[in-house]
């Protein structure tokens, strides 16, 4: 079992309900009131009853065609029968999803196509709990189980990203020598566990949504960090400046560190206020001479071992990397993600950006990275975070490690 940071266990609980207005007592505003909550549940029972129907509907169609996934179902030209029973809970269980990360389409096509994607996730999660092939992480649902994996797979970088990213660099300068002995002759070891969110220069995990742009949010991730550490003032910054105003990156369909950090150490990140995320490039730049801008001095390719890494990440702040990934980790929910070396040779599916803050052992010696995603705080552990093994270079996580200076 992976401890939890100091930040958490101190974190408050659940925040307060604000109070209902309590109805007047004139007999006129009670009726209507009690008329407008009839109507209100007639209107709740109508959606379920419509959402049940479309799941049966989709879970017909998902039985035929991967029936290993319902055992409950042949393979015939007919269904086997079904009690009332089974199908009734596994409708209440897609709609208490859909009511718990607040999901809503627009039309009956689009619904059924959820459905179809909420299943499938839900028979992969069930076999890769089974299966536990990757270390000791476990896999639950998350805002993401009913995406398909044609639309997670675009969320991510061409498999030659990191390939070109070394070789074409032009910002990004190898760590100088003596910027890697500065501080780095330490009388002591370095600590056992360290994080850099217990500092409160961590910005909350953001989400990217159905857009390629994990390149802007580990860049910006990188700066907002170092830039607190460097000034003590934590800034949320706008990925969104990437996407409009680095017009050398393609914004939803991938871009690189270089290019990123060359374009904000010359023109620097607008405020998240004043330029929000709509995952989408817009018309135009916004921003201007007249906005308050963060801007960085410089980045650095670190060595591409686990020492380098701990001891940039002590010294001087999170890490930028990239890693491949591949399907398991679209549901990821806890313990130490150890991804087999077969599955990183065969199975990855695209390239991710994100943003190492520390690094801690398990209670099982398993050594892991802490890594700060973007794929929002329904995911992973502890509001968007990933435990991934560290010291193995497992799916390239390790090959391409930047620092940054502000």
């Amino acid at each position: 079992m992976v401890s939890p940071p100091a930040w958490l266990k101190n974190a408050k609980g659940a925040d307060q309900y604000n109070k209902l207005i309590a109805e007047t007592r004139d007999p006129r505003c009670l009726e209507e009131a009690r008329q407008k909550r009839a109507l209100d549940k007639l209107y709740v029972l109508g959606a379920k009853v419509t959402a049940i129907i479309l799941i049966l509907t989709a879970l017909m169609a998902l039985c035929m065609t991967f029936p290993k996934y319902f055992p409950f179902y042949e393979r015939t030209s007919k269904i086997s029968a079904v009690p009332d029973v089974g199908m009734q809970t596994i409708a209440q269980e897609y709609i208490a999803f859909t009511e718990k990360y607040n999901k809503s389409y627009a039309t009956s096509q689009e619904s059924l196509k959820r459905v179809n994607a909420y299943y499938v996730t839900k028979a992969n999660i069930e076999n890769w709990n089974k299966e536990k092939e990757h270390g000791s992480a476990e896999y639950g649902h998350n805002d993401l189980s009913d995406w398909t994996d044609d639309e997670f797979q675009k969320t991510l970088l061409p498999m030659s990203f990191y390939q070109r990213l070394h070789k074409e660099a032009e910002f990004i300068k190898p760590i100088p020598a003596s910027l890697a002995n500065m501080k780095g002759e330490q009388a002591s070891p370095f600590p056992d566990f360290f994080d850099w969110r217990d500092r409160n220069v961590v910005t909350p995990v953001k989400a990217q949504g159905q857009c390629g742009s994990c390149w802007a949010f580990a860049s910006t991730a990188t700066v907002e960090a170092a830039y607190a550490i460097a000034h003590g003032e934590k800034r949320n910054l706008s990925e969104q400046t990437l996407l409009d105003c680095d017009l050398v990156d393609n914004a939803c369909d991938g871009g690189d560190e270089d290019k990123a950090f060359r374009y904000i150490h010359r023109q620097g990140l607008a405020y998240a206020v004043d330029l929000p995320y709509v995952a989408h490039r817009q018309n135009g730049c916004a921003v201007n001479d007249h906005w308050n801008t963060t801007k960085i001095e410089a980045a650095y390719f670190l060595h591409h071992d686990e020492d380098s890494i701990i001891h940039w990440l002590v010294n001087f702040g999170p890490v930028n990397i990239g890693m491949a990934v591949i399907q398991p980790m679209r549901a990821y929910k806890g313990g130490v993600f150890t991804p087999s070396e077969y599955a990183c040779k065969n199975e990855v599916i695209g390239l991710h950006a994100l943003l190492i803050t520390g690094y801690g052992t398990s209670d099982k010696g398993e050594k892991y990275w802490i890594v700060k995603n973007s794929w929002g705080n329904t995911w992973g552990v502890e509001h968007g975070y990933i435990y991934f093994a560290r010291g193995i270079n497992a799916c390239g996580i390790e090959d391409e490690p930047i620092g940054i200076l502000a």
